[in-house]
């Protein structure tokens, strides 16, 4: 029963408070409508009634404080590493080895792979054994361009002794042959003629001593043996003297047919052994020739040198090549080929590697964002994989061309401190465009009739709301700079200035804040 009251008490209480909200509401509606007094006259204007009588506006304000703002571009793109690379052969075959596997750290240079050298190793011998061969033959071709050359040296110089000689063996036949055809000369004849006189001279005095020789024998005077040796010289004497006159007579006739036929003959053969001689300079030609073979094969043995030595350099080249390098640090990505399997140079991949030091990504931003953005500007990069952490990067590349979609791409380096961000993390980026420092900043809310950078607000001054027309500069997000209209220490009204108009009393609510 208790219960029972209490509860009809109550429902009694909601009744009477709604009769009585009843009944103020009829009274005002009343007095809207024009209603009279109890005198029936009109109320006055100026007269304060329930009706006329309006309350203040409970309103919350913000006290203006000079604080900063930037102007930021706001960018979304998936990340990337700069150095992003796949290792292959150069050169078809079968692995041997792969020394990483996914996630192992390589650095620059170190070995991943490896092919089996054995085809290779049998053709770097082959290509060893042919320089061998080369230079062989080019030393050989050296010798015989020595020997050519000294058989030349030698042929010259016994074929021009040869023809002085033959020409000096004509010179002296034409001289003999000239002398023959000529006869004696007058010297030659008066020495003939006076060796005659001379023997004849020594031939009568030998006979006239023979002959006192001989009355001197008849006188038994000298001996026989005497008479003898008178006789042997008047005989001498007399042989002397035919001789000397056989010599003039000879002198006197000329040469003899036999004789000049004989020097002319001579004449000839030494025409033709100088002819013979001269005929060999041919054979010194040849041997030039010989000499300028001899250079030419020491050039081709030199060029199949160089041809062998660049064969041996791309065989060992090729052994190299075996053992697949590294070209940057970074980590393995993926393996893609294991020992045993045959790989061509086309396709040839051994393993994924990514440089985790390095990384962008690429942002997309709109035409009208795309002018204001620059080489070089700061960016503040978050991955959304990993929240509350913040990157610094820089706008590194900005592409000239559009998409499709009228949109521009902006490449954004990133320092990886700690290499925690990944390939293909979908990230933002704050691009700083513009700051300000000891600005006035609102809320965007708290503007009314927002037309481009214009609009009006509502402050507080002695309890009455004052309107004030601003200018805007900045925006960031909800928040906004004003440039003209308010100064530092004013309250704007944040809340409730869409019911006031100019010169309404405001009342503040708890809780007033200040903007900083």
């Amino acid at each position: 029963m208790l219960r029972f009251r209490n509860k009809n008490r109550t429902q009694w209480s909601v009744a009477l408070v709604a009769i009585a909200l009843l009944g103020a509401a009829s009274i005002a509606g009343c007095n809207r409508g024009g209603g009279q007094t109890e005198s029936g006259k009109s109320a006055s204007k100026d007269t304060p009634t329930l009706a006329t009588a309006k309350l203040a506006t409970q309103v919350s304000t913000t006290t203006l404080n000079p604080s900063s703002i930037q102007e930021v571009v706001l960018v979304t793109g998936a990340l990337n590493s700069q150095n992003d690379v796949t290792v292959g052969v150069k050169l078809s075959g079968k692995v041997q080895m792969v020394f990483a596997r996914e996630g192992d750290v390589v650095h620059k240079g170190q070995i991943v792979a490896r092919q089996d050298p054995i085809e290779l190793q049998v053709q770097l011998d082959s290509q060893r054994a042919n320089l061998a061969a080369s230079q062989s033959r080019l030393e050989q071709a050296r010798v015989t361009l020595r020997n050519t050359q000294t058989t030349l040296k030698w042929t010259k110089e016994q074929t021009e002794v040869a023809i002085r000689q033959a020409q000096a063996a004509l010179d002296v036949a034409k001289q003999q042959s000239a002398l023959v055809q000529n006869g004696a000369r007058p010297q030659e004849k008066r020495q003939a003629e006076d060796n005659v006189q001379a023997t004849k001279a020594d031939r009568d005095r030998a006979r006239a001593d023979l002959k006192r020789y001989q009355e001197l024998y008849r006188q038994q005077a000298i001996s026989a043996q005497q008479l003898d040796q008178a006789q042997s010289i008047s005989d001498s004497a007399d042989a002397r003297y035919n001789s000397s006159v056989q010599a003039l007579s000879l002198v006197n006739e000329g040469s003899r047919v036999e004789d000049i036929r004989r020097s002319q003959a001579g004449v000839e053969q030494a025409n033709q052994a100088l002819a013979s001689s001269q005929s060999n300079r041919e054979q010194v030609n040849l041997r030039r020739i010989d000499v300028e073979n001899a250079r030419a094969g020491i050039a081709t043995a030199e060029a199949n040198v160089k041809q062998a030595l660049a064969s041996l350099h791309l065989a060992e080249q090729a052994i190299r090549d075996l053992a697949i390098t590294s070209p940057i640090e970074g980590v393995v990505a993926s393996r893609l080929a294991e020992p045993g399997m045959q790989l061509s140079s086309a396709k040839g991949d051994i393993m994924r590697i990514v440089d985790l030091h390095n990384m962008y990504f690429d942002a997309v931003v709109s035409e009208t964002q795309y002018s204001r953005l620059q080489i070089n500007q700061s960016v503040e990069v978050e991955a959304y994989a990993l929240p509350g952490k913040k990157f610094h990067g820089n706008i590194a590349k900005i592409f000239p061309v559009a998409n499709s979609a009228r949109s521009f791409t902006v490449r954004i380096s990133i320092q990886n401190e700690g290499s925690v961000l990944r390939p293909q993390m979908f990230a933002s980026g704050r691009v700083v465009l513009n700051s300000h420092a000891n600005a006035l900043v609102i809320s965007q809310d708290a503007i009314l009739d927002r037309q481009g950078n214009g609009g009006r607000v509502f402050v507080v001054e002695n309890g009455i709301a004052e309107e004030r027309k601003i200018v805007t500069g900045i925006i960031n997000g909800n928040k906004i700079e004003v440039l003209e209209g308010l100064s530092a220490g004013q309250k704007l009204i944040t809340s409730g200035q869409t019911q006031l108009q100019k010169g309404d009393k405001v009342e503040l609510v708890s809780g007033a804040k200040t903007s900083s």
